[in-house]
């Protein structure tokens, strides 16, 4: 059987940030090849699976794993003339040499959009709020001479030794407050003037946290498993510069939904205020802010479960075209919805349904077709989060057609013959 064989298939990793890393996979490879040869196989083939890496943050550095010091002609360079070194060294055939670079490939082709749904800023207290006196009570010894020596430091300015002194006394406070101690009350005052001193000397800006409207394990599902951090950037009021820094905490009940880390090393992202009542300024429509990830097109729908019962998004086909806006929406195709769900975790929310509707009929003791609709909507839509709107904008999974007002929608609907699955109302999700 041995004169069957024909192909060698390896894959030394889908991220390889340089080339000499690269050589050194396919020389091990290419030697094996050559063995294979010797021993008398019909070889013919060597696929190297992939290894193409993407440059995610920009640097173009060969020692990070989010970036590749190398272009796609230096890439396949490389891998040839290490294939034929050994080839030529051995006095073997040249083979045919294929590479699956999946993520290269799709990595560009998928952006995914969020909504920043509102924004939850730290109450810093101002100075003449910290009430000194309530804070000493009950501070031990050590702790009481943290803040003398936090007091001196200030009075000297050296804002080292500052930030040196108010760290260790809210840790001695910490401390007191798990052996019963310290009441809750002081320790949210020491909190406070902790807050109020690294404010004062610069030492960090106040950090947002942005609910946005998505789960992390099912949209972005390498960002919590692996550390892999996306580029992620505002994608309206580009004309804007924004004021603060913010960082990201999904719908799930998970505390690792959050994205914290962010393409350069920061741990917080520049952003906008929002318009809607939990940051003050700013020019959206609508008071709605969202944001774009990019280069995520490889396996983060693919690999994202329904973690906290949250499905996968929508999904729009977007394509170049010779049209005045350069891009037509060729494809819509509605996420899962809560019904959808429901049944990937074995329940039958038909069932559930027909138990809510008749409870309701039971309890309620009046005409409960209202409420009855609303549950059955309810399962309809998506399990993520909606804003009231009047907008009716609706569409078809027949060529990405909108309409803006109902009455166009169902008379499309009925002239189209498009099924209950195939329809969706854009607002939903």
């Amino acid at each position: 059987m041995l004169d069957c064989l024909q192909l060698l298939h390896f894959h030394i990793g889908s991220q390889i940030p340089s080339t000499d890393l690269l050589q050194e996979g396919v020389y091990e490879a290419a030697q094996i090849y050559s063995e294979l040869v010797r021993l008398g196989a019909n070889m013919k083939v060597i696929d190297i699976g992939g290894s193409l890496g993407i440059d995610y943050d920009g640097s173009k550095s060969g020692n990070s794993d989010l970036s590749v010091s190398y272009g796609l002609e230096e890439y396949a360079s490389a891998v040839v003339n290490a294939i034929r070194v050994i080839c030529d060294r051995k006095s073997i055939k040249h083979p045919i040499i294929c590479s699956e670079s999946g993520r290269a490939i799709v990595s560009h082709n998928s952006i995914l959009i969020f909504e920043a749904m509102d924004a939850a800023a730290p109450k810093i207290p101002a100075i003449n709020q910290v009430n000194i006196p309530f804070i000493m009570e009950g501070l031990s010894e050590d702790a009481r001479a943290d803040y003398c020596n936090l007091s001196e430091a200030a009075m000297r300015h050296d804002n080292e030794t500052c930030l040196f002194y108010a760290d260790q006394l809210k840790q001695r406070c910490v401390e007191q407050f798990k052996e019963g101690t310290l009441g809750i009350e002081q320790l949210g005052a020491v909190d406070g003037l902790f807050d109020l001193v690294t404010k004062m000397i610069g030492a960090s800006e106040p950090v947002r946290t942005y609910l946005v409207n998505l789960s992390v394990f099912s949209s972005i599902a390498d960002s919590w498993s692996i550390g892999q951090v996306f580029s992620i950037v505002p994608i309206h009021r580009l004309d804007e510069k924004p004021t603060v820094k913010g960082v990201m905490s999904d719908l799930t009940c998970d505390s690792d939904g959050k994205i914290d880390k962010f393409i350069g090393g920061l741990t917080s992202l520049p952003l906008h205020e929002l318009d809607n009542g939990s940051g003050g300024g700013g020019g959206s429509a609508n008071g709605r802010y969202f944001l774009g990830m990019f280069l995520g097109g490889a396996y983060q729908e693919a690999l994202g479960g329904f973690h906290n019962l949250f499905g996968g998004s929508s999904v729009v086909t977007v394509l170049q075209s010779d049209g005045p806006q350069s891009f037509a929406v060729t494809r819509t195709m509605h996420g899962s919805s809560c019904a959808d769900v429901l049944r990937m975790m074995q329940h039958e929310p038909e069932l559930m349904f027909d138990t809510l509707k008749h409870r309701a009929e039971e309890f309620c003791g009046f005409d409960v077709a209202a409420l009855s609709g609303s549950i059955a909507r309810s399962f309809h839509n998506m399990p993520y989060l909606e804003l009231a709107s009047s907008c009716s904008l609706t569409a078809l999974n027949n060529g990405g057609f909108y309409y803006c007002n109902e009455e166009d929608y169902n008379a499309a609907l009925v002239e189209s013959g498009a099924s209950e699955e195939e329809q969706w109302s854009y607002c939903i999700a």
